[in-house]
């Protein structure tokens, strides 16, 4: 795939008006993320579907990232109704995602064989400092950060997930132990040019170094939607990516030896 291929820009914005002219003005950009700003803003407005008809007529893929998190019933519904649009490329679900309900959850994808599940092991805004508060007991059981991630991110995909969210370091610790040739697909935020600043996110990489990790794809967001010209923001970030391509940075690399620990990740958090 291209650099062009690769970007999904993030409509982080407070209106859905915003979104579509962003939209309009990145003619050179194929795929964007939908989160919970959005569709928040849509309870006020109520015009997403017409950001949706534009993305479609577009012919522009769509990240739904909103984390899903409930109970298997409700989890399905929300799935189903996503997977029903035609557009709909990936979906978030939650950290915490029971792995019986991400089974009903790929259940519910139905005939929309393009919806790709993605689990977030360990939030972009978190990294090993956390990691004593998030789960205490795992670290009392001697677990390492890197031992619990690769855990978590397995039992995800043994349930029914396509892929992974990773960010700075552990896009390469999930690319050695799932190579290209597993198909698991890795999408990484905390994508930050040299010369932007990091804002929230405490793991995160330039666009070059997540290609040159093993990433498929990068999710950028304010770079592009502060720059004083967005387009050439988005430019600049699928230009990097193609010569990192060029590179040969694209890390498809065999797996490495990690601590199994299973039983610790249905209940990540206790």
């Amino acid at each position: 795939m291209t650099g062009k291929a690769r970007l999904i820009v993030a409509l982080d914005l407070k209106t859905v008006e915003h979104a579509r002219q962003l939209v309009r003005d990145l003619d050179n950009v194929s795929f964007f993320k939908i989160g919970w700003s959005l569709v928040s803003a849509n309870l006020r407005t109520g015009d997403l579907h017409e950001l949706l008809a534009d993305l479609r007529a577009e012919r522009k893929n769509i990240f739904f990232d909103l984390k899903i998190p409930d109970i298997g019933n409700t989890l399905a519904q929300t799935v189903k109704n996503l997977s029903d649009e035609p557009s709909a490329r990936f979906l978030t679900l939650h950290a915490d995602t029971q792995l019986d309900d991400i089974t009903i959850a790929k259940e519910a994808c139905g005939a929309n064989n393009n919806l790709e599940l993605l689990m977030v092991p360990f939030l972009s805004s978190t990294d090993e400092s956390d990691f004593v508060q998030v789960a205490p007991m795992v670290v009392a059981a001697g677990v390492t950060f890197n031992e619990w991630l690769i855990a978590r991110a397995r039992a995800a995909l043994q349930a029914g997930c396509d892929g992974l969210i990773a960010s700075g370091q552990a896009i390469r610790l999930f690319r050695n132990a799932w190579p290209r040739s597993t198909g698991v697909v890795i999408v990484s935020p905390g994508i930050r040019p040299a010369e932007s600043s990091h804002d929230d996110h405490k793991r995160f990489t330039t666009p070059a170094q997540a290609i040159e990790f093993g990433a498929d794809y990068l999710v950028v967001g304010r770079p592009i939607l502060n720059a004083t010209n967005p387009r050439e923001a988005a430019q600049k970030i699928i230009d990097e990516v193609d010569s990192a391509l060029r590179r040969g940075g694209s890390s498809s690399s065999s797996s490495g030896s990690h601590s199994d620990y299973l039983a610790m990740t249905a209940h990540p958090h206790e």
